[in-house]
């Protein structure tokens, strides 16, 4: 029995085993192995094993031909069940999560990129992010290698216009139901040549942040997934024998820390049963 990670598993398993079946298209092909268990089609990778060799018909494409590949090992096929199984979960992140904790203080403005950048994200189709997982994990096991989290620090820089420090200034308003509101205007008196009452000048990121934040919040759903699948794996295989990981959700600080999870979608999750009132 050969002792192996996680990430060495979902290697061998999408690099050598899963692609059994796909032909010279290998994973992305209907037909290959990973494709049925994506799809839950079981009885498919059944019928391959037995015919050893599958003509494509579908599209009359000549050229993608087939060849005999044989049948994928268990142990890949518990991978790629565990795997698909992904398609019914979800990413949920913590309150107060803060990809940019290793920056420099800039008064608050790393914290409100980083909330941005995750309602960006939550923008997103439950579906989307599902896929989203299952893209990760499969693509980082094919290129054997982790999603990159670095996240160089940007500078702070003040907001400028026509190559000027820009002014702000907030001004109440009133719509034509009665409502009030406040809106951020431009806060200099072009006339007189100075800042209107009460403004206010703005800062900002030299580059915007937005990539280095989803990136890292990436490297966790990633990490999050491993262990996930570590739990789930471990018991199922038969030539195999896994090593848990220690891999930090936190590698750009000192310690560790809580990270994102990856959670079952409710809509997913069995009914529990309630009794019936007699």
């Amino acid at each position: 029995m050969k002792t192996v990670t996680i990430e060495e598993l979902l290697t061998w398993a999408f690099v050598n085993e899963l692609p059994k079946g796909g032909g010279v298209d290998g994973l992305d092909n209907a037909n290959s192995a990973w494709r049925m268990l994506e799809a839950s089609s079981w009885g498919k990778i059944t019928s391959f094993a037995e015919l050893g060799a599958i003509i494509d018909k579908g599209r009359g494409d000549t050229e993608n031909y087939w060849i005999e590949q044989g049948e994928p090992h268990d142990d890949a096929v518990a991978v790629g069940r565990a795997v698909a199984g992904l398609s019914r979960c979800d990413v949920a992140v913590p309150a107060g999560w803060n990809a940019l904790a290793d920056w420099p203080d800039s008064e608050g403005m790393a914290e409100a990129a980083v909330r941005k950048a995750v309602e960006r994200y939550m923008v997103r189709t439950p579906q989307r992010r599902a896929a989203g997982i299952i893209s990760l994990v499969v693509g980082t096991a094919i290129l054997g290698r982790e999603p990159d989290f670095a996240a160089e620090p940007s500078k702070v820089r003040m907001i400028e216009r026509s190559g000027k420090p820009a002014w702000f200034v907030m001004k109440r308003l009133t719509d034509i139901h009665g409502q009030t509101y406040d809106l951020e205007v431009h806060g200099y008196d072009e006339r007189k040549q100075r800042p209107v009452k009460g403004a206010y000048r703005k800062y900002e990121f030299s580059s915007d942040p937005t990539g280095d934040i989803l990136g890292r919040l990436d490297y966790q759903i990633w990490v999050a997934a491993l262990r996930r699948l570590e739990v789930e794996i471990a018991m199922q295989l038969t030539g195999h024998r896994l090593v848990y990981s220690d891999r930090s959700m936190t590698p750009w600080l000192a310690a560790d820390r809580p990270g994102v999870a990856i959670v079952e979608r409710a809509a997913d999750r069995p009914a529990k049963k309630t009794a019936v009132a007699c």
